[in-house]
């Protein structure tokens, strides 16, 4: 993911001098857009199966609020060998999301900005292990919940007025506790350069 989007950056800095001359009124108070994210946008520490949707508003100029619905779901299951059932680990997440964005002004199609994000996930997992055919595999149940803050900066590409993908990468910190059944309750804190993934914008 880290390549995808310094490949993505790239891409759109090389692109934006030879973008069309059609002046493009990007980042104004009052601009409004719905959000498509593909790895958990506005959260800090989420795992690869995150994504969201939320909605994003300028109160001035440059500056914009961003709200977002945090959801996962990761079923994966590993064929048993001859004689031996399959082995499943199922994960569901939801979670909220939110962020302020300073948006550096600049006459291009490219919007540079820096900002702050919040979010709190909540997590359950339940897996069972591969065991004789005709025997019942026990279940581990788990579930988890997750707090995170950090700072942000990424890039804005505007395609035209209506459609706009971003990159971003966050700085911060998370904190997750962790319940399982019949294992002691785990605590976890994280700190560092966090991959928040693309998103996709629609202005309206």
């Amino acid at each position: 993911m880290r390549n995808l989007i310094l490949v993505f950056v790239t891409a759109v800095l090389l692109a934006a001098p030879q973008a069309k001359s059609q002046q493009l009124k990007v980042a104004a108070k009052g601009e409004k857009a719905l959000l498509f994210n593909f790895t958990g946008l506005s959260a800090i520490s989420l795992t690869e199966y995150q994504g969201g949707i939320g909605g994003k508003y300028f109160l001035s100029d440059g500056m914009a609020v961003r709200a977002m619905l945090l959801f996962g779901i990761d079923n994966t299951t590993a064929k048993g060998t001859a004689g031996f059932t399959d082995a499943t680990d199922s994960k569901t997440a939801f979670g909220i999301g939110g962020g302020l964005e300073y948006h550096v002004p600049v006459a291009s199609n490219v919007s540079p900005y820096l900002g702050g994000a919040i979010s709190f996930t909540s997590g359950s997992e339940t897996a069972k292990g591969s065991v004789p055919v005709g025997n019942s595999a026990g279940e581990n149940k788990s579930s988890s919940t997750t707090l995170g803050l950090g700072a942000l900066a990424g890039v804005e590409y505007f395609f035209n007025q209506s459609v706009s993908l971003s990159a971003e990468y966050q700085f911060g910190f998370s904190t997750t506790s962790v319940t399982s059944t019949g294992n002691p309750d785990q605590s976890e804190f994280k700190l560092g350069f966090q991959t928040a993934g693309l998103t996709l914008a629609v202005y309206f």
